[in-house]
Parts: structure tokens; sequence; C-alpha cells
């Protein structure tokens, strides 16, 4: 392999992964925020986490992409061996976005704008309307 073809190889790959948290996002875009941001780490922890095969090789793989092909090809232990610290770091990510806290600006400008909105509907409902004349 090339050093042309392994730069190639990981720009496809890291597009794709992109295509794939955006897309992730447009999903659970509706949920909790901490749910949200738990999921989106998680996602990214395991996608974008590099590894080797052999500790001698120089070229890095998906971690992730790696142990599932060593969990399919040559069995559990070899899977666990390769995606060790795919699941540390995914757990680590999970529960990190689980425990930072939700900023409360958003809320505080939308309560504002409840309040201004809530102002407008009192004063347009005193109003009487009025029927158009021929």
């Amino acid at each position: 392999m090339t050093e042309t073809q392994y730069l190639l190889g990981w720009t496809v790959y890291l597009a794709g992964a992109i295509g794939g948290l955006l897309s992730l996002w447009f999903i659970i875009r509706k949920w909790h925020p901490k749910l949200k941001r738990a999921v989106m780490m998680t996602f990214a922890a395991l996608f974008f986490l590099p590894g080797t095969i052999y500790p001698e090789q120089d070229f890095l793989r998906p971690a992730f992409l790696v142990s599932l092909f060593d969990g399919l090809s040559l069995g559990v232990d070899a899977m666990w061996r390769s995606g060790q610290a795919v699941a540390i770091t995914a757990c680590i990510a999970a529960i990190v976005g689980l425990l930072l806290p939700v900023s409360k600006a958003r809320a505080k400008v939308s309560d504002s704008k409840k309040k201004s909105q809530k102002g407008k509907r009192t004063d347009s409902s005193q109003r009487q309307r009025k029927e158009p004349t021929y």
C-alpha cells in the first residue's frame, strides 16, 4: 500500500464518518440535550479513534472496524484485544456526555421570548375586531 492510497483511504473513511455523524445529528436533534450529547460523543469515539492491527505496524486503521473484523473472523479474544481501547474510550465519552451540564442560556432566551409574546397577546386580545364596511 502506497502512502497516497493510505491517505486516500483515510480521506474517504473520514468523509463517510462525518456524513454519518451529521445524519445522526439530524435524527436525534429533538432528544434531550444530555442524551443527545452522550450519543454523539460515543459515535465520535467509536468511528474517529484510530488503532493498529499489529503493534509493529506504522499504519493506523479505524479501531472500531478493526475490532469488528477481528471479532467476526478470529473470535472474541481477538476482538477484545483490538477493541479494548475503543470500548474504554466509548464508555468514557458516554459518561462525560451525560455528566456535563446543559447550558442555561438557551432557556433564558426562550423565557424572555415567551414573556414578550404573552405581553403581545394580552394587548391584541383586548382590542376588538372591526368588521369592514362597504
